[in-house]
């Protein structure tokens, strides 16, 4: 039997075969949804050997599903739109064919991690849940499944702003907007922009089960964004009743979400703590260090912003701090980040498009200077060296890995295999 929200993909479509921009992970997922609604689909894209969407294209698609890679003011998108065609971004159309609920999760950093144990708190609690979007499992491959798309379940939906940005359809039964500070300055006009698009699922909300963190209705004040009244807010800074793993500064405000969240929701307040005694947080997000010679090597390579890496140097506050840092350039401002290393680093060692900006703005505060490598194992070695005993070698990049790695994962990989190989070397 089909489901209900078939239909209104097919009506989109009318007929005609759905184009879809892209053929990584979101762009197949929903393939393979538009497949299981009886809708042929083709392929556009820009990387070699892919096919362009011409004004010819434009003419022979009336539905339009694009990935996140694809600005909601692209040129193509523009095109489809001017010939009549609908245009949705993935996790916005695969909502409509969702059957269950569906928990949005959105902000600058903190997203993967309160995804991950929402989802797992769920679980825990007897409900079908799946974490999607963002986090790396496409909304439509969920929606594909008939195990899985369900009225009983329900899809926590890690969401970017690249996707929150021209969402039309998807309607959230709840929000947690974890954060806001400035970021994706090299996608975004400006900040405003970034904010807006983000803002946008606010306006798409269900419910007024809506959770936000401080510096949300701050920026939104700045900017002339009305939070809505029934809104919780959650303090950003540290919360002590957080229980394990969530006990640092960083991640208790994630506990703190989720805390009041499951409130809202009408939940036990024990059975979250006790889902939290077996939760494993996210890799390479201030991971346990490792130590080598007496050094302590901490991988935050999930921290793809200012923003968060000023989150790992204060966990760090105290101690002998050799920053390892950069990557692809975000246009973002600088100077935040600057202070805060004269202020908790000893050394810098910069890595990355960034790396030549950044050490501008850092100039000579940092005693034991800035050092700029080529790559991120020269990083290591480097770092290794201006060590001293009880050192921590922070990782924690604060921007993008895009041109040096495929994105945060390889990136720490790679970041551990480093620190592991100066077992073998005589620096």
């Amino acid at each position: 039997m089909a489901l209900t929200g078939y239909n209104s993909i097919k009506e989109l479509a009318r007929s005609k075969a759905v184009a879809v921009f892209g053929n990584g992970s979101s762009g197949a997922a929903a393939a393979k949804l538009l497949e299981k609604c009886g809708l042929d689909s083709a392929f556009y894209g820009e990387s070699k050997g892919s096919k362009a969407f011409d004004i010819k294209s434009a003419d022979e698609h009336a539905l339009v599903v694009y990935s996140p890679g694809f600005r909601p003011d692209h040129p193509w998108l523009r095109r489809a739109r001017e010939a009549g065609a609908a245009t949705l971004c993935e996790p916005d159309f695969a909502s409509l064919a969702w059957r269950g609920k569906i928990i949005a999760v959105t902000g600058t950093n903190g997203k993967t991690t309160l995804t991950s144990f929402l989802t797992h708190a769920l679980k825990e609690c007897g409900i079908r849940a799946m974490a999607a979007g963002n986090i790396g499992i496409p909304l439509s491959s969920i929606c594909a499944d008939d195990l899985l798309n369900t009225p009983e379940s329900t899809a926590v939906c890690e969401l970017s702003s690249f996707q929150t940005a021209d969402l039309s359809r998807m309607n959230p039964d709840a929000l947690l907007w974890t954060n806001f500070a400035p970021d994706h300055l090299d996608w975004h006009r400006d900040i405003r922009e970034y904010f807006a698009a983000k803002y946008n699922i606010v306006r798409r909300l269900k419910s007024e089960l809506f959770i936000a963190g401080e510096s949300v209705k701050d920026y939104a004040a700045s900017f002339g964004f009305a939070i809505p009244e029934f809104a919780g807010i959650i303090d950003e800074s540290m919360y002590p009743d957080a229980p394990e793993p969530f006990k640092s500064s960083m991640q208790s405000k994630n506990y703190a979400m989720a805390e009041l969240y499951w409130q809202k929701a009408g939940m036990d307040k024990l059975l979250l703590r006790k889902s939290a005694a077996n939760f494993k947080l996210p890799a390479y997000r201030f991971s346990k260090p490792l130590q080598i010679g007496g050094v302590y090597f901490y991988n935050d390579s999930k921290a793809t912003n200012a923003h968060a890496a000023i989150a790992a140097l204060d966990e760090l506050r105290g101690r002998d701090v050799i920053w390892i840092g950069g990557g692809k350039d975000k246009n973002c401002e600088l100077r935040t980040l600057a202070l805060k290393l004269a202020e908790r680093a000893r050394a810098a060692v910069l890595i990355g498009e960034s790396a030549q900006r950044l050490a501008g703005e850092l100039g000579n505060s940092l005693s034991g200077g800035t050092h700029i490598c080529q790559n991120l194992q020269e990083a290591v070695k480097k770092a290794y060296k201006l060590a001293r005993k009880d050192s921590a070698v922070l990782f924690s990049p604060a921007f993008s890995s895009f041109g040096m790695f495929s994105g945060y994962a390889e990136r720490g990989k790679f970041f551990e295999d480093a620190v592991l190989c100066l077992k073998n070397l005589k620096i």
